[in-house]
């Protein structure tokens, strides 16, 4: 039973001992060949990674702070001052988690100063944190108080102070404020990307109205017409006195420019018969007998005398004729009339 059991413990020893050899290769070959690329690789992302770091600034708007102000106008300029700051879209905005005094709390600040707020700021890995506190003044009017640190120099960058109209309603003393301490709002444009440039060309020249959609942008020139217009299909029709309308179908690519040479066809000149080839009016022309009045009068009246006639003609041959005979007797035949004794008289 030694000698066997002895074998088994060899046999498994091997096995392990291949196992430690083909876990040292593979080892091995990812130090030779997959180390060189993670460590080519790994800068190139880290680049990166900060190019895009630099490109936005991180800045933390903290949550407006104040004594002798209610609550109430502090959660209202808090609000204000967070829609405000989303409008620096080429900024990375972040908000405090808490109040100003919870942040201060944890870092045992006693004020917010500069090394106070840059400890919250670097909390939250912002190179600048804006403060802002409601405060009234000598005249008791309630203003607010602006300021950023810059972080990473460790100052006050910017201050300001901004009267506040109405407590109830600081838009526009949030906005100025912002404005003074982190510039104008710059928001991110990509109108060149949205919109395109559409040239009309006029063949032969001459000025012609340009619609758009049912929209006038123009009349063209000597050099034509050039309007932007958004990105994507578009009517355009071009009207000239004279002329044939001339419509068509164009589609304006973002940041292209679109040519459109336009011919206008222009319409048939009805002569007007009222005006000669020179432009002077013609003489009026005279309608013909027969379309006049008195014409079919006399042509009536003649009819009827005619008709009258006729009829007068007509009955007199129907009419019994009267006039004088002569009767004369032969006296050769004398002897046959009874009177003179007829034939018995012979």
């Amino acid at each position: 039973m030694c000698p066997e059991r002895n074998h088994r413990q060899r046999a498994a020893w091997r096995r392990g001992c291949q196992r430690a050899l083909g876990l040292l290769l593979g080892l091995g070959v990812y130090g030779v060949v997959v180390g060189p690329v993670a460590g080519l690789l790994t800068p190139a992302v880290a680049v990166a990674q900060e190019g895009k770091a630099a490109a936005r600034q991180k800045v933390l708007i903290l949550r407006t702070d104040g004594a002798g102000v209610a609550d109430a106008q502090r959660q209202t300029v808090s609000k204000e001052l967070q829609i405000q700051a989303m409008r620096y879209r080429q900024l990375e905005i972040v908000f405090a988690a808490g109040d100003l005094t919870e942040e201060m709390f944890e870092f045992e600040c006693t004020e917010p100063g500069v090394e106070c707020l840059g400890k919250i700021a670097n909390k939250y890995t912002a190179q600048l944190v804006v403060y802002s506190e409601l405060a009234k003044n000598p005249s008791g009017q309630v203003q607010l108080n602006m300021r950023v640190v810059d972080v990473v120099q460790g100052r006050v960058a910017q201050s300001t102070v901004q009267p506040l109209e109405a407590p109830d309603k600081p838009v526009q003393a949030v906005q100025r404020g912002l404005v003074v301490l982190l510039g104008p709002v710059d928001l991110p444009t990509d109108s060149a990307e949205q919109t395109g440039t559409l040239q009309v060309v006029l063949f032969g020249g001459g000025v012609a109205l340009v619609y758009v959609d049912d929209k006038l942008v123009g009349r063209t020139s000597v050099t034509g017409l050039k309007v932007q217009l958004a990105a994507g299909p578009h009517t355009l029709r071009v009207v000239r006195a004279g002329f044939k309308e001339w419509t068509a179908k164009i589609t304006v690519n973002p940041g292209a420019i679109v040519e459109q040479a336009v011919q206008l066809e222009q319409q048939a000149v009805v002569q007007d018969p009222s005006v000669g080839s020179g432009g002077m009016p013609l003489k009026p022309v005279e309608p013909p007998v027969y379309q006049k009045a008195w014409f079919w009068g006399v042509v009536g009246a003649g009819v009827a005398a005619i008709g009258m006639t006729t009829w007068l003609l007509l009955r007199g041959e129907q009419a019994p004729k009267v006039g004088a005979v002569a009767v004369t007797l032969d006296h050769a035949d004398a002897y046959l009339d009874p009177v003179f004794g007829g034939a018995t008289g012979k």
